[in-house]
C-alpha cells in the first residue's frame, strides 16, 4: 500500500543525502529504515522508539566506534 510522507526540507534534504550514501533511492532508503523499526525489539519512551539492548550484549567501545567510523572491518 503506497502511502506519502510529508517532510520539512532540513529532514528531507538529511533523508536524501542518507539514501545517496547507501546507494539507494529515497523510497527503498525510507522503507528499509521503517522496516528495520518494525521488525527490531523496541520500546517507546515519551513517543520515540528505543532499541532493547539484550543484557549479554557486548560493550561497544570507543576505539570499536572509531574503528567502524573509519570502516575499518
Amino acid at each position: 500500500m503506497p502511502v506519502n510522507i510529508k517532510l520539512d526540507d532540513r529532514l528531507a534534504e538529511q533523508v536524501a543525502m542518507l539514501a545517496a550514501r547507501a546507494g539507494q533511492t529515497i523510497d527503498a532508503f525510507v522503507e528499509r529504515l521503517l522496516e528495520g523499526l518494525v521488525d527490531a525489539d523496541t520500546e517507546f519512551c515519551d513517543g520515540i522508539p528505543r532499541f532493547r539492548i539484550p543484557p549479554d550484549a557486548p560493550v561497544l567501545t570507543s576505539a570499536d566506534v572509531n574503528r567502524l567510523l573509519n570502516r575499518d572491518l
